[in-house]
């Protein structure tokens, strides 16, 4: 039976397009959707609350395999463990999909085997039922909660013994070996450019394993002792970037690492050194909520979620906007300070780098400058203006400001609309970098501008400073311009370089 994909458009408050094909409830019956694959112009996608794989092709979704069994006491299908064919096979737990030999590889988790769907038939590929580790072949292997798989260029499996904290390698004659152990909760894999990516989600982190070498590329827990780890949230450099039980990695054509931040309601990536957040539950409340599976299709990420019952997808594509054209002095600080959430577009496909940034405008951005550094931290205060009503856009980011005394405020008003001097924008980081601890030690010797003079005294330490680390310099004309209204553009380039001189 197949049934209708209603699609539903979401936007990012952080200006990163979220489109969202939501599939009603009854589509997948209530289902949690886990594991993910590409099958030609079809995905099949596991579903660990029914029990079940599920097709979707050309917007229409029906059973690939399994039954919905009869509901238990807590309204949830009761999961058997019964080889058969793929309309009477019933499993415990479908968590992973992947290729494998001439069909698809499914990991059971909750009967601990690995199921294999060829033609009509679905079978048990390698497992005991029985919890355990033992190598071998067929029966002879047991694991210990089995979930995250992936198929190598040369036809291997490889899967994540959640349970025994190992990565298990199954060849195409069905041999099962141990490759690596001493892990945390391994969950979710994925195999690209001849390297197993593994997301480590008792310890909060992502491995890369290649040629018999693991490495850590980005986050880590805080051990809690024993063996129990405590995650985070920050984005920045990957080695001080923090996740909270990732359950899904995915990786791109351009290199690009995908995860499933799980405890976190959050997909982020890893490019270029650096952790993003691409979307989250606290900016677009409607998804995601538990993010597991993910698929790279293109400029495409498409994402399951156990809790929001749909397939979401998350554009892939750099920040461009119609109006910074390639080759502008600003255009990469422009796609930056997108990509790291500091700001978004005007509307239209413009960013209008030209026109000032107010001091609402740049509030919110600190505010979420700060966020990223500290996903956990609360964006609000006590402070209040006269001309700041309580529910304004920017009313939150402003009474933060205010209690942090990065904002002094002017007679008791915050003057939101008010464009913003570059000598006042190097003030405000100067004050939220002093704030937070940051070493704001620096000067620089200003003289060297013809136009030193003009800064004002209550922002000589910040100016200097500015210039000194690299987040301000002169203009094309060799001045400083300390009280020229800055632009929505500078503002980008002074938020990205400000990240880049203090390693956030």
């Amino acid at each position: 039976m197949k049934r209708k994909i209603i699609s539903l458009l979401l936007t990012a408050v952080m200006a990163l397009t979220v489109t969202a094909g939501a599939l009603t409830p009854a589509d997948f019956s209530g289902g949690a959707l886990s594991g993910i694959v590409q099958d030609g112009d079809a995905l099949l996608v596991t579903d660990t609350f029914n029990k079940v794989v599920w097709r979707v092709e050309n917007g229409e979704v029906s059973r690939f395999a399994g039954q919905i069994s009869v509901p238990g006491l807590d309204g949830e299908p009761i999961g058997k463990y019964e080889d058969g064919t793929r309309s009477t096979a019933l499993f415990m737990e479908p968590w992973a999909i992947a290729p494998f030999l001439d069909g698809w590889a499914v990991s059971d988790a909750s009967a601990n085997v690995i199921r294999y769907i060829n033609g009509d038939s679905v079978r048990t590929a390698a497992g005991s039922g029985k919890a355990g580790k033992a190598n071998g072949t067929g029966k002879q292997v047991s694991f210990n909660r089995p979930t995250g798989l992936a198929a190598d260029d040369d036809g291997a499996l490889y899967i994540a013994d959640t349970g025994n904290g190992a990565i298990r390698k199954m060849d195409a004659k069905g041999k099962v070996t141990t490759v690596l152990t001493g892990l945390a909760d391994p969950t979710g894999l994925c195999w690209a450019d001849g390297a197993l990516y593994v997301a480590e989600t008792g310890r909060s982190r992502i491995l890369r394993v290649k040629n018999g070498r693991m490495e850590v590329l980005a986050g880590d827990g805080v051990p809690l002792g024993d063996g129990e780890y405590e995650g985070g949230y920050v984005d920045g450099p990957a080695a001080k970037a923090r996740f909270d039980h990732p359950q899904g990695v995915a990786v791109g054509s351009d290199g690009t690492v995908y995860i499933a931040d799980t405890g976190n309601h959050a997909v982020r990536r890893l490019a270029n050194g650096r952790v993003t957040t691409m979307a989250s539950a606290k900016q677009t409340p409607e998804a995601p909520v538990q993010p597991r599976g993910l698929l790279v299709q293109g400029d495409t990420l498409v994402v399951t979620d156990l809790f929001a019952q749909n397939l979401l997808t998350l554009s892939t594509a750099p920040a461009s906007y119609r109006d910074v054209p390639s080759g502008a002095w600003c255009e990469d600080a422009v796609r930056q300070a997108t990509e790291r959430g500091l700001t978004g577009g005007t509307g239209n496909g413009n960013f209008t780098p030209n026109a000032p940034v107010t001091r609402a405008m740049f509030v919110v951005m600190l505010s979420r400058l700060h966020q990223g550094t500290d996903g956990s931290a609360v964006i609000d205060g006590a402070s209040s203006f006269a001309d700041v009503p309580a529910d304004a856009w920017y009313a939150a980011a402003a009474r933060w400001a205010a209690d942090e005394q990065i904002v002094l405020g002017d007679n008791g008003s915050f003057r939101p609309s008010a464009g913003i001097t570059r000598e006042a924008l190097a003030a405000l980081l100067y004050r939220y970098a002093s704030s937070m601890g940051y070493d704001t030690s620096a000067r620089a010797d200003l003289s060297r501008f013809p136009d030193a003079s003009g800064v004002s005294a209550y922002a000589a330490d910040a100016m200097r400073w500015a210039v000194a680390v690299g987040v301000l310099g002169g203009k094309a004309d060799g001045t400083l311009a300390p009280r020229g209204t800055a632009t929505r553009a500078q503002a980008a380039k002074m938020l990205v370089s400000f990240m880049d001189a203090l390693g956030i």
